[in-house]
């Protein structure tokens, strides 16, 4: 897996390209959200137009990397989601998690015009 990042009005764009199949390819992936989360950026798209399939592991990942966006009050965007990709996202029920928008542009927009909802307050005991 190979992740491009850019940077546009505090949303970071990550263009994945490569084999997305197995926990070893996708794993840095998350990782990446992690650091970028760590620096502050909490709001992501991922562009996947270079992409024309990925695996369960990636579907996992990306779950998990939602979580982690959503509690510090960000959000993840997908976009140039393939009718392959948007298939196994429909027969998982993983389409009504995920916001896929059609274009990188748009997605990052998105963001000032969609923000992301409030993250739920965790009760102490």
């Amino acid at each position: 897996m190979n992740i491009k990042e850019e940077i546009r009005d505090n949303v970071a764009v990550l263009t994945v390209t490569g084999a997305l199949m197995s926990g070893p390819e996708v794993g840095p992936f998350q990782d990446h959200v992690k650091r970028l989360v760590k620096d502050g950026i909490k709001n992501v798209v991922v562009d996947f137009s270079k992409v024309k399939w990925f695996g369960s592991s990636m579907l996992g990942v990306l779950t998990a990397s939602l979580t982690t966006l959503r509690n510090e009050g960000g959000d993840l965007r997908l976009t140039g989601i393939t009718k392959k990709i948007e298939s196994i996202m429909m027969v998982t029920r993983l389409s009504g998690i995920f916001r896929t928008i059609d274009t990188v542009d748009r997605a990052v927009a998105s963001f000032s015009t969609q923000p992301p909802e409030p993250a739920p307050v965790q009760e102490t005991e």
